[in-house]
């Protein structure tokens, strides 16, 4: 489609690329999500009501649903290989899958916690959704024989630097720091940053090799230190604070 076409760059770095129905999915996610978002919390302020059907209220997740797996069945028929209709059925599914992930919580834990402290997770889920999104935008091809950087470097030596990376994320996301972790795939730093600090108390990590004494000082760190602080802002910022 080349729909952006006026933003520089935008040819040849997306469209040429083969990866346009993917940032257009990632555009249409984040349009949907801020929309949603944004009205549920006027409505919350408001005191307006909800949709329902039949007396029975409809979750926007059940839309969400049916985008997705239209979207998605549409995409395996033979009409869904045009680039104009995979670029439509790219954003009826970001559609969708905002509508979905903005309620994660309601399915996971199947019931009505859109405002409570579980609530959080749906936005969780929403930012590592982007931050997944993104990465898959963003991160290249592997390298080929024929590159510049390989044939100077080694092959051996960027191997090399793969894998620390890729073990310093692993051990990102056992100490259960997800944004950190996912994070951690394009910018090798935070992953060693996250790798070296305290693991949060209920993760794998702190399961397996933590004792009480430092379970005890993870738990400090989870309810008193920055980070902690900065994350809670961050969902507080894009979802509300919850209710009691």
């Amino acid at each position: 489609m080349d729909i952006f076409r006026f933003i520089p760059g935008y040819r040849n770095v997306i469209f040429e690329e083969g990866k346009e129905p993917l940032f257009l999915t990632l555009v249409a996610f984040l349009i949907a999500f801020n929309c949603n978002r944004g009205y549920t919390r006027a409505a919350r302020a408001r005191g307006w009501g909800s949709g329902s059907i039949g007396g029975v209220h409809l979750h926007h997740v059940v839309v969400g649903i049916v985008f997705v797996l239209a979207a998605g069945l549409a995409a395996f028929t033979p009409g869904g290989t045009g680039p104009v209709t995979r670029g439509v059925l790219a954003i009826v599914f970001g559609v969708g899958a905002a509508f979905i992930l903005d309620e994660f919580a309601l399915v996971f834990y199947l019931r009505d916690v859109y405002w409570t402290t579980e609530g959080r997770n749906s936005i969780d889920a929403t930012i590592l959704g982007v931050m997944i999104a993104g990465l898959a935008l963003v991160v290249s091809e592997p390298f080929g024989l024929a590159d510049p950087f390989v044939a100077h470097t080694g092959r051996f030596v960027l191997t090399l630097i793969i894998v620390q990376n890729v073990v310093f994320a692993v051990i990102t996301l056992l100490k259960g720091k997800l944004y950190a972790g996912f994070a951690a795939i394009a910018l090798p730093g935070i992953g060693w940053i996250g790798a070296l600090r305290l693991a949060k108390p209920r993760s794998p990590w702190a399961h397996r090799l933590y004792g009480s004494d430092k379970t005890a000082r993870a738990q400090r760190r989870l309810e008193e230190g920055f980070a902690s602080r900065f994350q809670q802002r961050l969902v507080d910022l894009v979802g509300g604070k919850p209710s009691v």
